[in-house]
Formats: C-alpha cells, sequence, structure tokens
C-alpha cells in the first residue's frame, strides 16, 4: 500500500468518524485540540484516528465518572458503526484504526 493512499485512507476514516459522531450528537471541534467538554478528532498516520475528550486537568479527577461515561458512550456509537476501537493512553484516548 502506498503512502498516499494510506495517508488518503486516514483522512477518509477521520472524517467519517467527525460525521458519525456529530450525528450522534458530540461536539466535534473543528481542530485537532479538543475544548473543554468537546471532541479532538485526528488522524495520527503511525496509530490511526484519535479521539479525545477536551477537559481541564482539575476536572480529569473531580469527573472521573462522566468521564468513563462519555468514553463508554463514544465506544458503543463508533463500535456499533463498525469500527475496531482501542483504548490508548490510560483511557484518555480512543483509538480507530478501521
Amino acid at each position: 500500500m502506498s503512502m498516499d493512499y494510506a495517508s488518503n485512507a486516514g483522512r477518509d476514516l477521520e472524517r467519517l468518524v467527525r460525521r458519525e459522531l456529530t450525528e450522534a450528537g458530540f461536539t466535534v471541534e473543528p481542530s485537532l485540540l479538543s475544548a473543554d467538554g468537546g471532541l479532538g478528532v485526528w488522524h495520527d498516520p503511525t496509530r490511526g484516528v484519535i479521539v479525545t475528550w477536551g477537559t481541564s486537568a482539575d476536572n480529569l479527577v473531580k469527573y472521573a465518572t462522566v468521564r468513563s461515561a462519555v468514553r463508554l458512550a463514544l465506544r458503543a456509537v463508533l463500535v456499533r458503526a463498525g469500527h475496531q476501537v482501542r483504548e490508548d493512553r490510560n483511557g484518555m484516548e480512543l483509538v480507530i484504526t478501521a
């Protein structure tokens, strides 16, 4: 597989993931970084499409239960859509590879 094909496939997967999450009611930020409460979605050529949920460092511990619920909801939407999803960075990122 050529690098151009892999890159295009990654961008297509990113667009698909963005659309699916938006249609499910999530706020998907237009940039790489997620704002507080929004989702950051981007293609990492070495790992796949990355999804993160933005929250301040102070709220990571305070709202751990909410963060877990959001992560489970994100997984459910993506798996139901037929994607392969794994967690990375101690559950702080979801990685979609297909």
